[in-house]
Parts: structure tokens; C-alpha cells; sequence
């Protein structure tokens, strides 16, 4: 009892240390406090228990149960990572699983870190500033959410001034992943650009798609994209949309529900229901103008461009004006001005092409049109209200308000799902916020749970765009031309949309300065061995934009030991510091510690050694098919018979015997049988403790039985099948089937077996399976003509993987109807026999 209270306090101790640490804390210079606990050097946050909860030390072998922790207890955290579903480390090995409503865990602020290092005499907690690394992974306080606790965050710098953010969150319905692509708003040589799907107003192209197909260059880099407004059936997406200082479409939903982000010529970003009026004017009158590439209704003028589709799709009842235009662009800045060309009445569906706008009439507007003539001059004036929005270039619209001058809004709708949103914060700053949905990895959010992150990100103006299925976030990842899915699609891939609001670099590239990883995160295993661990690597210039190198990036690591001239992984499992250095550049990589694998595989199924033989074990640990392991210094080797050194030599003993290896690593192991010199056969069954384990079953029998009976060989028990086949058609069978399957451990020649026969002319058989499931029949005899007592064997092919499980011992058949008849045989002393 005393041990075990020993056992406790020490415990007790290592986890409490945590929190009380002597020798940093009176290092410091300055106490620095924050809620009441003094920090230490690496901490990142702290927990307190709310309700009971298993506190874990994690080992070679996985976790062990320390002890439970009582709530209001409260720890200081140094470090969080995504193993055992994720989990809180307390320092001296000890973790915490995360577990939403059972620990609340908080963060310092960024002045309190700041606080912290400068009472450290300015350690450095992160690169220091101006670094590659430091870069291109920026460091940011973390925010404090209302939707729920920030369990991890990683910052990637994509470009000057654009940051992707991929945030994991405990929410009060779970999990929560959110994207993150943050504008700085001041970054010149960065761009907002709405982008339509085909390059039309009708149709679909996914996000991804969209953003790819931008003609690109030297100067000219999609960085990310996100989504942008809801879409009709056809693919046409509802509201607002500006393009290059042209409206492409005008907005179709009440001006009380409009929802609108406007950029404006010199970038600032708006977010509004703004209400517009065109007019056209001709020869000295003017028509109110009722729409942009919309379906032309009764009494309705509409102006088609190229960016509609190939044509205006109108029926015949109605009149088109093509007018070739000569100035000016479809916004509240400018005068678009033109020539006729064309008028046709009673046609419809006017081819559309660049330069030209149609002017398409029905009724009324029809009648106007009819009184323009070829060769006059037309004027299309655009003002917008607020405002303001005369000088938006660049327009997507969404749906739902969030967020209004700061104020949060009230939104009466139900519902869970994968969310789309852009907000504006006072500074100017753009970001958006795609928050995955439908999945046990991350809920969605309601539109008003929404609101509240977008004003938790600091959102002075919010709004949504489409969600659900269609939401999507791409990204430029570091070193590649091409912009990605970063998120998860809660359809299972990347749904069409209408058109999407794209990130867009424009600083012309350059020589490479730096380098980045293939992966920022590269998978080890734990004591595995390697020989110039290196990544591949892509090349950067000063701004993110990608340059071609080829070729890989040598990691090296305080994790990584040299043994030999190779690198030995000497940390248990967790995520660790890395750095890749590629022609004297370098970056940083996260080495992720592991000892998961699929399974252990030897060169051989079973040794067979002379006694005192010595052999090098020859074992692989596989993951996905490949051989992520192959140095036996890595494996934790055991035997039941000899010895195994820790690089995995064997030594058989120096006596006949059978026996096993085993192997382990991680939480997978392998048995490797041995058998050492001249091995005895191994009774398998002697039926001397009864036949309880046995029954009988057949096929095509009219009776089948098993007793036990005391045998006239040696007078010890046996068991008795009697059968009778009689009047049957058919294969008969009598078996004697095994309730618990017998088990053959080490690879055998023979099964044998005592038989007292019936001379009846049967086939004697016996069934086996394999460690795959293969079954296996093994022939003992095919005419059983005897009535005294032999010893009968059948072979045991080669190949089978072990152990083997004999389910049915004994089968005891006829195949012919003219040799059916009844009798009874008597089996006892079934063996295993390892030589021939």
C-alpha cells in the first residue's frame, strides 16, 4: 500500500510540476503573471478541469493511464498535437485528451507573450523576424472565439500581405475547422478580382477551376479564392457582379435583402445593398435601362454583353440593337458610349461579341428601340446609390447581412451547415472565413453562430456568401503555380459554382531567395533509420511566387541522432522542429513522430535452426503497402525459446525445442515459430480430458454421433464417431467438428493421428484454415479398409501463413451411393509432426 501511495505522489508530482516549475520561474528576472498562474518559458496556454477527466503519460507503447484529474484542477500547457484524437501536453510526458466540455483551455494574449519574452532578456520563442521562416510562418496571438476554444492554428504568408489561416476549434457541437485568407488591405501589388465561371454569366466551373483558368505570368499570380454568390439552375448567380469596372450582372433580390462586397478603383473594400439605375439615350430622349444580362421580361430592356453567353437567348417578341461600343464601361464612373450597327425586330437569341453590347426590347421597350437607326450614337449612363459605389471596380454579391458598422445581426434562420463569408474590419483589411460542415471533423455553424465568428475576426462589416455544399476555399500553396482545394467540401468534392472572389498577386517573380517543403509536415517513425533523411523542394522568390529548382532538401532535426553517418529518430511519438536546407538556403519543416503501421512482415514465415545456431532477423514494418521500416534496431524483439538481441540476432538454444519470436512495434507485433533441432510431435488432442469441446455435424447422413470411449490400445480415452449412411444419395459426411478450433502455432509436415477403422471403405480427411482464411483439406486416407488400430498421416502443404486453426479434425466421407452403409471409427492422439 505504501509503494503504491509513493506511486501516487510521484505522480502527482511530475504533473503539478507543470505548473510549478522553481528552477525557470526564479530564472526570470521579472515574475511575468497572467489569471492568477506565473508563466513559464514555452508555455502556450493553460487548462482548468471541468468535469472528471483521464490524465494520460504517453510511452514507446502508446498511452498510460496516470490517474483522473478533479475538476477546477489546472495545468500550464506547453505544446498541443493531433495524436490520440488530439491532446494537451503538461510537460514531464503527461497529456490531456481534448475533449469539448470536460477541460476549458485558454491562451495568453500576444502583449502578455511579449511580456513574457522580454522578462526572459528577449528570448526567442519564434524565428526572429525577417528570417525565410519567419516569413513565410508568421506567428499570431490567438484569437478568442465565441463559438468555441482555438485548439490549433497555422499561419502561412501566400503572398505580401495575404495570409492563409487554418484554425481548429472546439465548438459546443464539436469540432469546427476553419479557413482563413486575410488581406492586409494595404499591400499594393495585390488585387481583388471577381471571377465568373466559363467566363459567362450562365454556367458552372468549380472554384479551383475558376481560379486556374485566369490567364497568368511573371506578374500576375492567383494567390486563393473563395466561392462567391448563389446561383440559379442555369448557373447564374443572383446579385450584383462587377468585373473589371463593367457590371456583368444586376441585382435581382430586394434592395431590403441585398447583400454586396464592392472593391473600389483604389482597392478599398465596401460591403453594402447598393441600388442602381442605368438609362439609355438616343437621338435626345432617354429609357430607363432594367437590367444586365438578365432574362428579358414583358416590357423590359435589357443590355447583353459577352459575358452573358453566346447569345441573348430572347424569343422573337421583341426588338435587338447592336451597338458597337466606342468608350466608356458599364459603371457609375463612366459613360458607355457606342454606334449602332444592327437593328433586328421579331428575330431574338442576337449572337453576342466582345465590343458589341444588344440592347433588347420587349412591348414598350421594343417600340423605343424600333426608332433607332443604324449609324446613331447611344449614351448608357450607370449611377449607383450610396454613393460610394460609383467607383467599385470589382463586385460579388451574397445573401445574408452579419455584420453592420460593428453592430451583430440578428438572423432568424435555422440550420447547421458549411459557411462562406467576407468581412472588412476597420483598418480597411479584407478577410474570408470558410468553415467546413457536415462531417464528424467539423459541424458548420448556423448563420448566426457565423456572425459571431465574423465579429470575433474582427469584422466591422460581414456578409455570407453561398455555403453549404458550395463552399470552397483554394490556395496558392508555397512552391506551386496552381492554386488547390484547401478545405473540405461537405459534398465530397468540389462543387460547380456561379462565380468566385479571387486573391491575386501581382509583383513579377524573381530569383529564388528561399525555399519551402513539398509538405511542412514530414512522417518519421520512431528508432526508425535513415540515410540523409531530405524532402523534395520548391523554390521562392521575395514574394511567395514560385521558382523552379529541382531537387531534394536535406532535414535535420534535435530529434534526429547520428549513428554511422545515418540519422536514428530518437523521440517518442509527437510533432517536432525541423529544418530543410537546400544550397546553403533553409526553411522550416515539422517532423511528425510516429510508430503506427499497418502490419510487420519477416523475410521467413518460421525458422528451423540446428541447436546453438546464430541468425540476423530480417523484419520490415509496412504502411500503405510500403516498407516504412526495415532496420531491426527500430523493433522490440521477445522468444519464448534461445535469445534475441535489440538488433535482432537470434541464438537457438542448446537443446531440442519449438518456440516463437515476437516482434513489436508500435501497437502492431508479429510471432515468428522456431523450431531448434529434432523436435518431438506435439499432441494436439489426446481426448483425455473428454470430448466437450466436440459435436458431431455431417451432410447426407441419416444419423452421426461422438462418445467418448476408453481405448483397447493403450487403454487411455478416445473418441467415437459413428455414422450411418445408409439409403442417402450423394457425398455423405461424418465430422467431428472442433467448437474451439484447435491451433498450430509452429509451420508442421504432418497432422497424424490414431484411427481404429471400420474396413467400410471411407475417406479419411481432416480440415484446416490458414492465418488468410485459406481452407485447407488434408488426406489422411482415401479407403479405409482396416479394423485394427494404425497410425495414419496426412501432409501439410508448404506456403500456409500461420498459425493454422483445425476446425474440423476429422471427415469421414463417401462418395459412392453402392458403398453407403453405417459403422463407427475411433480417433485418438492427434499430432503435430515437424520432420518428415
Amino acid at each position: 500500500m505504501k509503494r503504491k501511495l509513493l506511486y501516487l505522489f510521484v505522480v502527482f508530482a511530475v504533473v503539478t510540476s507543470s505548473l510549478f516549475q522553481p528552477s525557470q520561474v526564479e530564472a526570470q528576472a521579472t515574475k511575468v503573471y497572467w489569471d492568477g498562474i506565473l508563466m513559464v518559458p514555452g508555455q502556450v496556454g493553460k487548462i482548468k478541469v471541468v468535469k472528471p477527466i483521464n490524465l494520460w503519460k504517453r510511452t514507446s507503447d502508446g498511452l498510460v493511464f496516470e490517474r483522473i484529474l478533479k475538476p477546477g484542477e489546472q495545468y500550464r500547457v506547453y505544446r498541443y498535437d493531433n495524436l490520440y484524437g488530439g491532446q494537451y501536453g503538461l510537460g514531464g510526458g503527461m497529456y490531456i485528451t481534448k475533449m469539448a466540455g470536460y477541460v476549458d483551455y485558454k491562451t495568453p494574449s500576444k502583449a502578455k507573450l511579449r511580456e513574457l519574452e522580454n522578462a526572459q532578456g528577449g528570448s526567442t520563442v519564434t524565428p526572429p523576424v525577417g528570417t525565410p521562416a519567419s516569413n513565410l510562418f508568421p506567428k499570431e496571438a490567438i484569437p478568442t472565439l465565441s463559438i468555441g476554444k482555438v485548439a490549433a492554428q497555422a499561419i502561412t504568408q501566400i503572398a505580401p500581405g495575404v495570409r492563409k489561416k487554418l484554425i481548429d476549434i472546439d465548438g459546443a457541437l464539436g469540432a469546427q475547422k476553419l479557413f482563413v485568407i486575410d488581406y492586409d488591405g494595404k499591400t499594393s501589388n495585390i488585387q481583388m478580382k471577381a471571377e465568373l465561371a466559363k467566363d459567362q454569366v450562365v454556367g458552372f466551373e468549380t472554384t479551383s477551376s475558376q481560379a486556374n483558368s485566369v490567364p497568368q505570368n511573371d506578374s500576375y499570380h492567383v494567390v486563393a479564392g473563395v466561392n462567391g454568390d448563389y446561383f440559379d439552375k442555369t448557373g447564374q448567380p443572383v446579385d450584383l457582379m462587377m468585373i473589371d469596372g463593367s457590371i456583368v450582372a444586376t441585382p435581382q433580390t430586394a434592395l431590403s435583402d441585398l447583400a454586396v462586397l464592392g472593391i473600389t478603383s483604389n482597392k478599398k473594400a465596401i460591403i453594402g445593398a447598393p441600388q442602381v439605375s442605368m438609362n439609355l439615350s438616343v437621338n435626345g430622349t432617354s429609357y430607363p435601362i432594367n437590367s444586365v444580362n438578365r432574362k428579358r421580361l414583358a416590357d423590359h430592356l435589357v443590355v447583353y454583353t459577352r459575358d452573358f453567353a453566346p447569345t441573348t437567348s430572347t424569343n422573337e417578341l421583341g426588338t435587338e440593337v447592336r451597338v458597337k461600343i466606342d468608350s466608356g464601361k458599364l459603371n457609375g464612373g463612366e459613360t458607355l458610349a457606342g454606334t449602332v450597327t444592327e437593328v433586328i425586330s421579331g428575330v431574338g437569341n442576337a449572337a453576342l461579341n466582345t465590343n458589341e453590347i444588344i440592347l433588347s426590347g420587349h412591348h414598350f421597350a421594343s417600340d423605343f428601340l424600333k426608332g433607332i437607326n443604324v449609324g446613331d450614337q447611344i449614351e448608357i449612363s450607370t449611377k449607383f446609390t450610396p454613393a460610394e459605389w460609383n467607383d467599385v471596380r470589382e463586385a460579388v454579391s451574397g445573401r445574408y447581412h452579419l455584420v453592420k458598422n460593428g453592430v451583430l445581426q440578428t438572423i432568424k434562420v435555422a440550420g447547421v451547415a458549411p459557411r462562406t463569408a467576407v468581412g472588412v474590419r476597420k483598418d480597411g483589411s479584407l478577410f474570408t472565413a470558410v468553415i467546413d460542415g457536415r462531417t464528424t471533423q467539423s459541424k458548420g455553424l448556423s448563420l448566426q453562430n457565423t456572425a459571431k465568428l465574423m465579429k470575433d475576426l474582427g469584422a466591422n462589416y460581414a456578409m455570407t456568401f453561398d455555403g453549404g455544399g458550395s463552399s470552397t476555399v483554394v490556395v496558392r500553396e508555397l512552391g506551386n503555380t496552381k492554386v488547390t482545394v484547401a478545405n473540405t467540401p461537405s459534398d465530397g468534392y468540389e462543387r460547380s459554382v456561379a462565380n468566385s472572389l479571387l486573391f491575386v498577386s501581382t509583383y513579377k517573380t524573381g530569383p529564388a531567395v528561399t525555399i519551402s517543403p513539398a509538405s511542412n509536415v514530414l512522417e518519421v517513425f520512431q528508432g526508425a533509420t535513415y540515410t540523409n533523411l531530405s524532402v523534395p523542394v520548391k523554390g521562392l522568390d521575395q514574394y511567395m511566387n514560385p521558382v523552379a529548382i529541382s531537387g531534394n532538401g536535406k532535414v535535420t532535426s534535435t530529434i534526429l541522432s547520428s549513428v554511422n553517418g545515418k540519422q536514428v529518430v530518437n523521440a517518442k511519438p509527437g510533432t517536432y522542429a525541423g529544418m530543410v536546407t537546400y544550397e546553403g538556403k533553409t526553411t522550416n519543416i515539422q517532423l511528425r513522430v510516429t510508430n503506427t503501421i499497418d502490419s510487420i512482415k519477416a523475410s521467413e514465415n518460421y525458422l528451423q535452426l540446428a541447436k546453438g545456431q546464430a541468425v540476423q532477423l530480417s523484419v520490415s514494418g509496412i504502411k500503405n503497402g510500403q516498407a516504412v521500416l526495415t532496420d531491426a534496431s527500430a523493433f522490440t524483439f521477445s522468444s519464448t525459446v534461445g535469445t534475441v538481441q535489440a538488433n535482432g540476432k537470434y541464438t537457438a538454444p542448446n537443446k531440442d525445442g519449438i518456440g516463437t519470436i515476437n516482434v513489436k512495434y508500435g501497437n502492431k507485433s508479429l510471432t515468428i515459430p522456431v523450431i531448434v533441432g529434432e523436435v518431438a510431435p506435439t499432441i494436439l488432442e489426446s481426448f483425455n480430458k473428454g470430448i466437450f469441446n466436440y459435436e458431431a455435424t455431417s451432410d447426407k447422413a441419416k444419423s452421426v454421433s461422438v462418445t467418448s470411449v476408453a481405448n483397447d490400445r493403450d487403454g487411455s480415452k478416445a473418441i467415437k464417431l459413428t455414422y450411418d449412411f445408409k439409403d442417402t444419395t450423394g457425398t455423405s459426411g461424418a465430422y467431428i467438428n472442433a467448437k474451439t478450433n484447435l491451433t498450430i502455432s509452429t509451420p508442421l509436415k504432418k497432422i497424424g493421428m490414431w484411427v481404429k477403422g471400420d474396413s467400410k471403405g471411407n475417406w479419411l480427411r481432416s480440415q484446416v484454415v490458414d492465418a488468410t482464411g485459406k481452407t485447407v483439406q488434408l488426406d489422411f486416407d482415401k479407403n479405409v479398409t482396416w479394423t485394427d488400430w494404425r497410425f495414419v498421416t496426412a501432409n501439410v502443404p508448404a506456403g500456409l501463413s500461420y498459425p493454422l486453426k483445425m476446425d474440423l479434425p476429422v471427415r469421414y466421407m463417401q462418395t459412392e451411393n453402392a458403398k453407403k452403409a453405417n459403422g463407427e471409427i475411433i480417433i485418438d492422439d492427434i499430432q503435430a509432426i515437424y520432420k518428415d
